[in-house]
């Protein structure tokens, strides 16, 4: 555990003490015989609601980064998702950090926007520092290079906000990403008095799969039922 920055609150899990599906999974699809633990799945998700609470909130950054927020607040009720493995053993981060990668074109083509403590801020506080960090990401001199190892503990969440995709498989390396899921987002469209947006979700199966993506997205949605 000492490798594992105390910021991201990890605890340590043996799969063992674990019933049923998930004790079985964890191990079974991060094992060493390479098998793509992976489920893509690509949503055209209704944010009608999430809209007109965005247009009505000022202290949104934008409606990504809104969206970004409260994403964050419902992983964090979601142990399945904040599994990780690290080095051969099995955490769930109790804070992990989020990552999103930012187009700036050139050379360089993309920059890493890295936040933490996402689960303990409130959506100003978050604003706040996601409009920072942009800034600095977009700035001439970019932003420093975070440590080598910070994308195995995050979640990943990307914007493609060009693209109305349908579907979506990325890449990965099984050495490397254990456990996490990619969230990627597309360009918002209108159909009747709907909005959409397509959401592209890669689930590792170890710990997670369609029955908790659809518990996930269900209490996502719900959060802009509220007043």
């Amino acid at each position: 555990m000492s490798s594992i920055p105390a910021r991201y609150d990890p605890h340590r899990i043996d799969p063992a003490d674990l019933p049923g599906w998930l004790g079985w999974a964890l191990d079974f699809f991060s094992g060493p015989d390479l098998q793509n633990p992976h489920v893509d799945v690509t949503l055209q998700l209704d944010v009608s609601r999430a809209w007109v609470r965005y247009r009505a909130t000022p202290e949104a950054e934008s409606f990504f980064s809104f969206l970004v927020w409260h994403l964050a607040q419902t992983l964090a009720g979601h142990p399945s998702f904040n599994l990780r493995k690290i080095d051969g053993t099995w955490y769930r981060l109790g804070n992990p950090p989020i990552f999103i990668p930012v187009a700036v074109g050139g050379d360089d083509r993309f920059q890493s926007l890295v936040l933490d403590d996402v689960y303990r801020q409130d959506l100003a506080t978050f604003s706040a520092a996601y409009r920072e960090q942009l800034a600095l990401v977009r700035s001439p001199t970019g932003a420093a290079a975070g440590p080598s190892d910070i994308f195995r503990y995050a979640h990943f969440m990307g914007n493609l906000s060009n693209l109305r995709f349908t579907g979506l498989t990325l890449h990965w390396r099984p050495e490397q990403m254990v456990g996490q899921s990619f969230f990627y987002f597309g360009q918002r469209y209108t159909e009747g008095e709907r909005m959409l947006i397509p959401l592209s979700v890669r689930l590792h199966h170890s710990c997670t799969d369609p029955f908790v993506l659809n518990q996930l997205i269900e209490e996502f949605r719900g959060r802009f039922d509220q007043d």
